[in-house]
């Protein structure tokens, strides 16, 4: 496994144990709501910078 593989099976860890946390009443914990803030903001930067470059590539900028 690479190490990118690995960030993205721990970020999912994180995420479906917030959620676990919070069926059984313990989600919001600072930690576990900083931590899925993260992940989820590194999820979306990665996703607009996937989408601003293939608008580059589709006008031909890149």
């Amino acid at each position: 496994m690479t190490p990118l593989q690995i960030a993205v099976l721990i970020g999912l860890f994180l995420v479906a144990l917030k959620f676990v946390a919070s069926l059984f009443g313990y989600g919001n914990t600072r930690l576990l709501n900083n931590l899925v803030t993260v992940v989820l903001s590194v999820f979306v930067t990665f996703e607009i910078v996937k989408l601003v470059q293939a608008i580059a590539l589709r006008f031909g900028v890149a």
